[in-house]
């Protein structure tokens, strides 16, 4: 096929995709609170919060039980008798230390329980990976309890989250991006009423959608979707080709990574292939015996979290002086812990996500670089008096 038919396409999509741009910024389609305040990647203070919020029956919403009685219909499994307006709601609720086994104790994300002891434990996982038997902890803590596992695609626990249980006896799967979306719908529907619950709620859908990659403007898709129908050839000539062209942006930033890292005096290593999980770049100084900063991703191109990382925990232990200096670190409550972490944060938006478009607007501009540098100039300087 002749290369201008591939150029003729693609301008007929950039046509297509600037004039409903212009559609979004007149409707304001865009414009969003929570993104705003750059909350989108925090799964404790914003998507814990705001939905342990909507189901507690004492809410600040001022409906009760109601949304607590939708989630239950829609998403319980066990068919406990819950006694709906007696629940109380705990967000980040300490169940114990964590046992050396690490079968017991930790944190819950949302603690659901009524007055009888029934229980509703829900895992949030925005963009953390798994905790080792984190899963086995919560079924050990209350093996009746309808446990939640909830990502943004609907994705299973790792089998050393899980250990022997099984999807939909011992927990259920649920999706942001099908299952909480259809939920906060229901939700919206019985507060129409209301405007400022309506309307926060609706903040939290689009946000969801931004998450999940589903604010593409309907009408949009539909036309589109005729465009390529009529140019099926090119356009499956132009998607096969999409991933080598960001193959190709990928290598070359991250070269542009190494040479700065180089001319700082460090060492570091890159492996960016979005096919794979647990890609991205590490970096240390010549002396580090046991961590490196690393920026990396938890799932394939997108959950890009960053800190210190150490060698396989199971064969490699970081001394316990090490340990405790991480903890003492300026600002440890923005930060979390992990077996293979000692220490580490969640990238925001846009640079966490490598399947949107804007993150790799940002790549090509040299913002993405420039976040990468500064990050690991404030971890460089945060453990500047300590031997790692």
């Amino acid at each position: 096929m002749e290369p201008h038919r591939y150029k003729h396409l693609l301008e007929q999509v950039n046509a297509i995709n600037t004039r409903y741009k212009k559609i979004n910024e007149l409707t304001g389609e865009n414009f969003n609170v929570f993104r705003i305040l750059k909350l989108e990647s925090s799964e404790v203070r914003m998507h814990s919060a705001f939905v342990a919020e909507l189901l507690n029956p004492k809410g600040s919403h001022g409906q009760k039980d109601i949304f607590l009685n939708l989630f239950i219909k829609s998403f319980c499994f066990k068919a406990n008798p819950i006694d709906t307006i007696s629940c109380k709601v705990k967000v980040e609720d300490h169940i114990g230390y964590i046992s050396n086994d690490k079968t017991q104790g930790g944190r819950i994300d949302i603690l659901v329980t009524d007055k009888f002891n029934h229980q509703i434990i829900i895992e949030n996982k925005i963009y953390a990976g798994d905790q080792e038997h984190q899963l086995t902890r919560y079924f050990n803590f209350s093996n009746n309890a309808d446990i939640i596992y909830l990502t943004l695609e609907g994705t299973s626990p790792d089998d050393n989250s899980k250990g022997i249980m099984v999807e939909d006896i011992d927990y259920k799967c649920l999706s942001y991006k099908h299952d909480i979306l259809h939920w906060l719908e229901l939700c919206r529907k019985e507060v129409a009423v209301y405007p400022i619950v309506r309307e926060a709620i609706t903040h939290y859908i689009n946000l969801i959608k931004h998450l999940t990659n589903q604010t593409q403007n309907q009408n949009m898709q539909e036309e589109l979707s005729d465009l390529l129908k009529l140019n099926i050839e090119a356009s499956f000539a132009i998607a096969n080709n999409l991933d080598a062209a960001c193959d190709k942006i990928s290598a070359e930033f991250g070269e542009k990574i190494k040479k700065e890292f180089d001319n700082m005096g460090l060492i570091s290593e890159y492996y960016i292939n979005l096919r794979d999980r647990y890609n991205g770049v590490w970096v240390w100084k010549p002396e580090w015996k046991y961590l490196s900063i690393c920026f990396q991703f938890q799932n394939y191109d997108k959950d890009l979290i960053y800190g210190f990382q150490q060698e396989d925990p199971k064969k490699f232990t970081i001394p316990i002086e090490i340990k405790n200096m991480f903890n003492s670190l300026p600002n440890n409550n923005s930060f979390k812990q992990s077996e293979w972490w000692p220490w580490y944060k969640q990238v925001e938006a846009p640079f966490n996500n490598w399947n949107e478009l804007e993150a790799w607007q940002a790549i090509l501009d040299g913002r993405m670089k420039d976040m990468i540098l500064e990050k690991t100039q404030y971890l460089l300087q945060l453990v500047r008096d300590i031997e790692i």
